[in-house]
């Protein structure tokens, strides 16, 4: 005789929620299986990337890059597409024309490019571009200036001596037309340097991210600054006196002036009142209130931050 025991009724209860759930699996895997088996009929999105890209040609940026059409497939595949997005792939170099400037597939080649390209089994319809039309830009260089993007400072008493030189200052860049014929500058990357005290040689990158479809002659450029030690200068030079009167005798008062500037150590004593040129143009007069204007025509190019102490000359007319 089968005596049921406590510990026996138990275990028959703990098992009853076991097998509700394997049922209930096993009843969601076949309908699973039977749902997604069927054909259904949607509309999906496919991407489109264009290779083969004949030399010297570039895909425009306004072709389509995605389609749509109506496809009937499992259930199975419409999930696959659903989780990873499609894509056609259009074999440029098979349909280039060299005398067009667009690429013109027919509509059975596209359709049937479309199916070859995705499952088998499955039917394509009302695709949202009857005619796939790809236009075309064809390659074309261009020299553009660089442009140096720094934030340099210096020492006390130590500056830039002329220019900085960019080497090269110019790169030729290739890319379709439209977009180079907006393009005149290239800028380089920030160059930061905080308190400089000698020369600079370095190299600095150019940013040229901006613009995938642009190919960049280079990538970087050297970038040479000379550095000195400066102090301040003064000397007095005489006024030389343009377009003066035949017939009259003119006196300016003052007859020099004291200029100020900024000059480096080693050019300090070589600096000689014949390296500059004032003038005072008497076609310039203020006859009102009887004075001149003198300008610096001549300095040289080795001294920074050149000022005139007297911005006004007074004159007399002597007879």
């Amino acid at each position: 005789m089968f005596i049921m025991t406590k510990e026996n009724s138990n275990n028959q209860k703990k098992g009853k929620p076991k097998m509700f759930l394997l049922f209930l699996l096993i009843a969601t895997f076949i309908w699973f299986l039977s749902k997604f088996s069927r054909d259904f009929v949607a509309t999906i999105d496919v991407g489109i990337e264009y290779t083969n890209t004949p030399h010297g040609i570039f895909v425009a940026d306004e072709n389509k890059n995605i389609i749509s059409f109506d496809l009937t497939a499992s259930g199975f595949d419409f999930l696959y597409y659903k989780i990873n997005r499609p894509k056609i792939y259009i074999d440029l170099g098979k349909y280039y024309n060299y005398d067009k400037s667009f690429i013109l597939i027919p509509p059975e080649d596209f359709k049937r490019i479309i199916a070859n390209q995705l499952q088998s089994g499955i039917i394509i319809k009302n695709i949202s571009t009857n005619k796939l039309e790809i236009l075309l830009d064809k390659l074309e260089t261009k020299r553009v200036k660089v442009t140096l993007i720094e934030d340099i400072s210096y020492t006390d008493g130590y500056k830039a001596v002329g220019a900085i030189k960019i080497i090269p200052d110019s790169i030729e860049v290739s890319g379709p037309a439209h977009q180079l014929d907006t393009l005149n500058e290239i800028f380089t990357n920030l160059l930061s340097i905080p308190n400089v005290s000698k020369n600079i040689s370095t190299k600095v990158s150019l940013n040229t991210s901006f613009e995938k479809k642009l190919s960049f002659e280079k990538n970087e450029v050297n970038i040479n600054i000379e550095v000195k030690e400066f102090t301040q200068k003064s000397i007095l030079i005489p006024l030389t006196l343009k377009n003066p009167p035949p017939n009259l005798n003119i006196k300016l008062l003052p007859e020099s002036i004291i200029i100020d500037f900024d000059v480096s150590l080693e050019s300090f004593n070589k600096i000689k009142i014949s390296d500059f040129l004032i003038e005072i143009d008497y076609h310039s007069k203020n006859e009102l209130e009887n004075y001149m204007i003198p300008k610096l025509i001549k300095f040289p190019d080795s001294i920074l931050n050149v000022e005139i102490r007297q911005d006004k000359v007074n004159y007399l007319i002597l007879k």
